[in-house]
């Protein structure tokens, strides 16, 4: 579902200064700028790769959420954007800083732009300092909505660089802001990147409880069985309460069958740093195993942990339905030797 009132300003770009930026600030696909910089658990989203010689300062993420982007000009009188785009699905927010305080927010600018284009985004909407507000300052363009700029204490200066983009056919839309932090600070320029997913949101039960019938009927079919029953916390290896009823279908398939011996691995989708999406399912798969030994006493000899983080999806991750699917934890059976 979307809202668009749309009021479309284009400026003329510099072709020859686009590509020669563009070659001085390559964009780095998979690799990363300095990844022990990276708060926990960050990481790129596939379709906007960060500009290279940054690390995410800032990483929140919204399973649902209905936000709105501004599509036009702000007119401070008012504290109004002359367009708005309002959009609704999983959300994704970065806030990228720059190691060398030297670069500038204007090369960061038009090297998003440039490669957005290059990746096929429509270009909704752009704008460059001044030209983003009426009577005021630009950095008000960004100030006035909580998405667009930095967290906390740190403002921004007058260098304020704007884009709102959508890709259709992965429905996808991203906004990216530049500026420059205010005072004395040393780190230079900051990108602040949103992406949300679009999507319906699904308020039917996602998935039914297997029976433990079901499961060992998957177990001695293809030697695995998926439970997208047991939940977590939000980045936490805490179970939540509603994963009772999975869990104790487990206990039960183990009572039902006094040999059988599982391996539970833990598996997530490919949003954040690829280490600590490891390690998080790992942590994930030993809770489940402390719950089954502590809460139906099984003994422990019957079940090891294991975790494969992002590296045997079920589904694309390119959208949440997929990624929801992907988070998830399997039982494998381990046959005697």
């Amino acid at each position: 579902m979307m809202s668009f009132r749309y009021s479309y300003s284009k400026r003329p770009l510099l072709l020859p200064l686009i590509i020669a930026l563009t070659g001085l600030l390559l964009f780095s696909y998979g690799a990363k700028a300095d990844k022990r910089q990276d708060v926990d658990g960050a990481g790129d989203h596939p379709a906007v790769k960060r500009v290279a010689g940054s690390f995410i300062r800032t990483f929140e993420r919204d399973d649902f959420a209905q936000i709105m982007l501004p599509a036009g000009t702000l007119d401070l009188r008012t504290r109004a954007y002359s367009a708005d785009l309002t959009v609704e699905g999983e959300h994704l927010r970065m806030i990228y800083e720059f190691t060398d305080p030297d670069i500038s927010p204007l090369r960061v600018h038009r090297s998003y732009l440039h490669t957005l284009e290059e990746q096929g985004f429509d270009i909704l909407f752009r704008g460059e300092g001044d030209e983003l507000v009426s009577a005021g300052r630009s950095a008000n363009f960004l100030t006035q909505h909580r998405h667009l700029a930095a967290n906390g204490p740190i403002q921004v200066r007058d260098h304020v660089y704007y884009i709102l983009a959508q890709k259709p056919a992965e429905a996808l839309t991203v906004s990216v802001s530049t500026y420059l932090f205010a005072g004395n600070n040393p780190r230079g320029t900051g990108v602040t990147v949103n992406v949300v997913t679009e999507e319906a949101m699904d308020v039917s039960m996602e998935h039914r409880p297997l029976t433990s019938n079901e499961m060992a009927d998957s177990l001695i079919e293809s030697g695995r069985v998926a439970i997208q029953d047991i939940l977590f916390a939000f980045d936490s290896d805490e179970i939540l309460p509603e994963s009772a009823d999975s869990l104790s279908t487990i206990a039960t398939l183990l009572q039902e069958q006094p040999e059988l011996r599982l391996l539970v691995v833990g598996h997530t989708d490919d949003v954040g740093d690829f280490d600590y999406n490891l390690r998080l399912s790992l942590q994930r798969a030993t809770a489940v195993v402390s719950y089954l030994q502590q809460r139906h006493n099984v003994d422990s000899a019957r079940l090891q942990a294991s975790g494969a983080g992002m590296m045997a999806p079920i589904a694309s991750n390119r959208n949440e339905a997929g990624r929801s699917l992907n988070r998830r934890v399997e039982l494998v059976e381990i046959r005697a030797r």
